[in-house]
């Protein structure tokens, strides 16, 4: 009589098989895949002890774009950061992202837990080349110090079921494509500005 382990497997469809439905085709990369790909140039510049299992940690970089400042567009190795303030800053690392791969941003733990947090936009398609900018906002209750090259946020990449008709950045596509240092949206009548009646911000 078979084992419950021999039972469940033979229920199970042959991997090749799980690969043609898609099933297991959007798997995440683990580390050596990680190490090839920043080898090859996928992620400039490299540096092998930030790969994680996973993840690859990332470093900011020292031009930082703040809206309550004046000017708001500065580069300093170092940064505060007061609660409630919102910055745009940049990774120090160029991203190549394959036709086939598409790669998820997210905020280190540590860096979490003192109340720092990264907007949600942390989503890289497949075919993106550049730095990636990071929308990042102190929640805390203390002024806090942030500092080009601290890894502040780890990528994960996932393996697409297919590569798509048009990638980022591909056929007019990509308003990002190739963006260096912090990059401000590209549009804002999409979330305008309140103004008063003399066309001031309130």
């Amino acid at each position: 009589m078979p084992s419950v382990n021999e039972a469940t497997a033979a229920k199970q469809p042959p991997k090749n098989k799980l690969r043609e439905t898609g099933l297991i085709s959007n798997m995440i990369k683990p580390d050596h895949w990680i190490h090839k790909f920043g080898e090859s140039g996928g992620i400039s510049p490299f540096n092998p002890e930030q790969v994680n299992s996973a993840s690859y940690d990332v470093t900011l970089g020292s031009e930082w774009v703040c809206p309550t400042r004046d000017p708001e567009r500065t580069v300093s190795a170092t940064f505060t950061l007061f609660p409630g303030e919102v910055i745009l800053g940049s990774t120090q690392e160029i991203l190549t992202v394959p036709r086939n791969v598409v790669c998820d941003l997210k905020l280190k733990s540590t860096l979490g837990r003192l109340w720092l947090n990264h907007s949600l936009s942390g989503w890289i398609d497949c075919g993106f080349k550049g730095q990636i900018t990071l929308e990042l906002q102190n929640l805390g209750p203390y002024p806090r110090v942030l500092s080009a090259g601290m890894r502040v946020a780890q990528l994960v990449f996932m393996a697409m079921e297919s590569e798509p008709l048009v990638a980022y950045g591909e056929a007019g596509t990509g308003h990002y494509q190739g963006q260096m240092g912090p990059t401000p949206a590209w549009n804002t009548s999409f979330f305008p500005i309140v103004k008063n009646a003399t066309n001031e911000k309130l």
